[in-house]
């Protein structure tokens, strides 16, 4: 079954309730508005949230407009990907990367 809503934007506000507090595995794309580059990650990691049945969200990140949960990471590159589990990084990918591969770097840390 897809869901819209496992992909969704994270705002400082609700970052540590979401990603930090949370038990449940988050996956989140850092990007910038005007990257043609982020935009089509934006649109390969929507695609992925919907066919990744398990309990995984996915955020997006504008790092111009949440630039303390970037600095918390120390993201300064877009776009960029974190493979977190209770607040800890279990994987960081940069760079445009094909849907196969961020797929299986999910798989390996959660599945």
């Amino acid at each position: 079954m897809l869901n819209e809503q496992k992909y969704t934007t994270l705002s400082n506000e609700t970052f540590v309730k979401k990603v930090i507090a949370e038990k449940q595995p988050s996956v989140l794309l850092f990007v910038v508005s005007w990257s043609g580059n982020a935009e089509i990650m934006s649109n390969i990691m929507k695609r992925i949230s919907q066919e990744i049945t398990e309990e995984i969200y996915f955020y997006k990140v504008d790092i111009e407009k949440e630039p303390s949960i970037a600095a918390f990471f120390n993201i300064y590159k877009v776009p960029t990907i974190l493979i977190i589990r209770e607040g800890e990084v279990l994987e960081l990918l940069k760079g445009f990367l094909p849907a196969s591969k961020i797929k299986r770097k999910i798989s390996k840390a959660y599945l």
